[in-house]
C-alpha cells in the first residue's frame, strides 16, 4: 500500500490523515514504510470523525502535496464522506487519495477507496474484525 501511495502521489510531498484511533494506527504504520521509502518526511495527523473540531494542519498545505486520507475498514462510506467536510483545506492539495485496509463494498456515499489492503466482499448483515497487535504496531490481522 505504500508503494502505491508513492506512485500516486508522484514528486509530491505526502499528508497522511488517519481516521479516528483505528485509521491512525494504519496510517502510522503506512508512515513507518514511507519514511523507510524516500527522503521527505511525512506529515501525519489523526481526524475524528464524531468532533466537532476542523482538521488543523502545521503548515498550510500546498499545490505540491498529496492527501491521503487513511481508514482502517471502508462499508459505507459515510465516515469517509463526512471526513472530507472537516479538511477546509481540500482544494489546496494537489492530489487526494482515499486509503483503506479493508473495503467491505456496499457504498452509500459515492467514495471510492484507490488504494486497499483487502477486498472482503460480505453481506450486509456481516461484519469485519480488524485486530491491531498494540505490541507490534506493523502487524494487522483481519479476522
Amino acid at each position: 500500500m505504500s508503494y502505491q501511495i508513492l506512485e500516486e502521489a508522484g514528486n509530491s510531498s505526502v499528508c497522511l490523515v488517519g481516521i479516528n484511533k483505528r485509521g491512525y494506527a494504519v496510517a502510522g504504520t503506512i508512515k513507518k514504510y514511507l519514511d523507510e521509502a524516500i527522503p521527505v518526511p511525512v506529515e501525519i495527523y489523526l481526524l475524528q470523525e464524531k468532533s466537532d473540531h476542523m482538521l488543523v494542519f502545521k503548515t498550510p498545505p500546498s499545490d505540491n502535496q498529496t492527501l491521503v486520507l487513511v481508514d482502517d475498514v471502508i462499508f459505507s462510506g459515510e465516515t469517509m464522506f463526512n471526513c472530507f467536510k472537516k479538511i477546509p483545506e481540500l482544494s489546496a492539495f494537489q492530489k487526494i487519495c482515499v486509503t483503506v485496509l479493508a473495503d467491505r463494498g456496499h457504498r452509500k456515499f459515492p467514495i471510492l477507496a484507490g488504494i486497499v489492503g483487502l477486498h472482503v466482499p460480505t453481506k450486509l448483515n456481516e461484519h469485519v474484525k480488524l485486530l491491531l497487535d498494540n505490541q507490534n504496531p506493523s502487524k494487522l490481522v483481519l479476522t
